[in-house]
């Protein structure tokens, strides 16, 4: 995303671009840093509200991963048994699709683009779609050294877990993959007004979600967590951008100071 920020500046005749850039950068990023911090906290504070019955989903989910933690065994099974050529090459493709490194540069390429293209509705789609899995990731990372499970590969069995280790073996929790994914669906799903390429962002997430299940990396409950996970970051930052209703701490920079402003937004 900073890549396409210089790409922009660059293109603002010299004058212009000497006494503003420096500027323009750093409200950018104190804004963004502001932005995503409101975000993160909304993340945090979302599944446990009442008001708008978000506790009865947060509920569901619980049960839902938890009735898929005890069939995680059986469905590593029937997946393994169904192993062949096409869907090994289909997976490897799911695998890339759900990279979280591509997902930062596709959000960056979005919203590069829509600077270069003077375009406010692709600059803000791409805007969420970076901080939606900047979020997602940031939680299933502290989420798997917190919860220390036991990838399906390692033969410990599902019910291991080894908190803090620090390893890759130990990081099955929730997964990663899925979650990026589905916060990118989340966001396209949201800001799209074609109702199929909603159902695609979310089908291809899923299947990203099955490769991880497929090639052992992840067990069912896992994927079911990220993919959760994902949803709830995509809601979040839309939501966000759309305006809540709610107050919010926003960052004010001018040229010799910086500030922090609360803002209601309606």
């Amino acid at each position: 995303m900073w890549i396409w920020l210089l790409v922009a500046v660059a293109m603002i005749p010299g004058t212009v671009r000497a006494e503003g850039a420096v500027d323009e950068v750093k409200s950018f990023v104190v804004q963004e840093t502001g932005t995503l911090g409101n975000e993160a906290l909304e993340f945090a504070v979302a599944p446990f509200r009442t008001d708008d019955g978000a506790l009865l989903g947060t509920l569901a989910v619980a049960g839902t991963v938890g009735l898929t933690y005890v069939f995680d065994n059986n469905i590593r099974e029937k997946v393994a048994a169904r192993k062949g050529h096409t869907l090994d090459k289909a997976t490897d493709a799911g695998n890339i699709i759900g990279n979280p490194i591509l997902h930062l540069g596709v959000a960056g390429a979005v919203w590069g683009g829509g600077i270069l293209a003077d375009s406010p509705k692709w600059r803000d789609v791409g805007l969420m779609m970076g901080e939606a899995a900047v979020i997602a990731d940031a939680a299933t990372l502290v989420l798997k050294e917190a919860v220390g499970r036991s990838r399906p590969f390692t033969g410990n069995g599902k019910e291991s877990f080894r908190p803090f280790q620090f390893k890759s073996d130990y990081d099955s929790m929730p997964s990663m993959h899925t979650a990026s994914s589905f916060a990118m669906a989340s966001v396209i799903a949201r800001t799209s007004e074609s109702i199929p390429v909603g159902l695609l962002s979310y089908t291809t997430a899923a299947f990203v979600g099955f490769s991880r299940i497929y090639q052992d990396k992840h067990w069912a409950s896992d994927v079911v967590l990220g993919a959760a996970i994902g949803e709830l970051a995509g809601r979040v930052v839309t939501r966000f951008h759309a305006g809540s209703g709610k107050l919010a701490v926003v960052p004010a920079v001018s040229t010799d100071s910086a500030s922090l402003a609360l803002v209601g937004k309606f």
